[in-house]
């Protein structure tokens, strides 16, 4: 069969186009591959941007780029993944540095020396209570006191008897036994008070309310006049040198959390500067409502950036 003229002119010229296109492909590829900056720079410098754009696979941007956004090239390593929980939490007293202080009795404020917000430190008298019942068993105190003193000179004066044979033996003894039993029952009437929160070689029926430990008063109950009772707490003390956050967390991530991890505590109010502590007790008992147990963290708060109360976000 014979070809026409024209099909024969088409399909030259058509290789002729495809072996052009080949060569021109085969040189973008070299010189893109022997200088990509250039390549780089020239496709910025057309477009008038300095910004990343796509070249064939590759994806170019010029090193002004990189250090506006904070792009840097590190060397790839292998490092064991550890992973993050995030939850939130409260923040709660630390209550091995906290005290409920009240009075061991009834009776009626007659003092009060410190309020919300005061220092104290230890033994420190906080209020003073008048009290009948502290007053009559401090009364019963001194009554054996005065006991035991006669018994005593009884006893003493029965024995120098007894050494000049002018009183038997058996009443020096009988002496020695009364002194005994009176000095019991001093020991006894001083417990007693001590029992009630009366101080011994006090005024009679006065009851001095103390801090048992050093910190700051964070609530009270109490004004002059009041009448408190034994179960009132009158006092609230802490010392927030150290708080606890307390955190729910889904018992799914239970399984991911130790004693000992670091926890990284940030408050809304400054987000930017964390706070590290350590978890101290992971919940053993899961919440059926929520699916969630407790997990306390130990927070050194010496700065006094924490409050209990407050809540914060926290990454274990």
């Amino acid at each position: 069969m014979k070809k026409h003229p024209v099909a024969t002119v088409v399909i030259a010229v058509v290789a002729c186009v495809v072996v052009v296109a080949m060569v021109l492909t085969m040189r973008r590829t070299a010189a893109s591959t022997d200088d990509p900056g250039g390549a780089s720079t020239a496709k910025q410098a057309a477009t008038g941007r300095d910004a990343p754009f796509l070249d064939g696979t590759l994806i170019r941007f010029s090193e002004s780029f990189a250090r506006r956004a904070g792009v840097s090239a590190v060397t790839v390593s292998a490092k064991e993944l550890e992973p993050i929980i995030s939850v939130t939490g409260t923040v709660a007293f630390n209550r091995q540095q906290f005290a409920a202080v009240g009075a061991r009795i009834s009776g009626r404020v007659r003092r009060v020396f410190k309020m919300v917000g005061d220092q104290v430190s230890p033994h420190m008298i906080l209020a003073e209570v008048e009290s009948a019942e502290l007053g009559r068993t401090e009364a019963l105190l001194h009554g054996t006191r005065a006991k035991e003193i006669a018994a005593e000179t009884d006893m003493k004066r029965e024995r120098q008897l007894a050494l000049a044979h002018i009183s038997s033996e058996r009443e020096a003894e009988m002496a020695n036994a009364h002194h005994e039993a009176a000095r019991a029952e001093r020991i006894a009437a001083e417990h007693a008070v001590k029992a009630l929160g009366g101080e011994l070689n006090a005024e009679i029926g006065i009851l001095f309310i103390r801090s048992p430990i050093a910190g700051k008063i964070v609530a009270t109950k109490i004004s002059r006049g009041q009448i408190v009772e034994p179960t009132d707490t009158v006092y609230e003390i802490a010392d927030l040198s150290s708080v606890w956050v307390e955190l729910k967390v889904f018992e799914r991530d239970l399984l991911g959390i130790r004693v000992g991890d670091v926890v990284d505590i940030s408050t809304q109010f400054r987000p930017e500067k964390p706070l590290l502590g350590k978890v101290a007790h992971v919940g053993d008992v899961v919440d059926p409502a929520t699916r969630s147990a407790l997990v306390r963290v130990v927070v050194d708060n010496r700065e006094n950036a924490l409050r209990p109360g407050q809540s914060v976000n926290a990454k274990i």
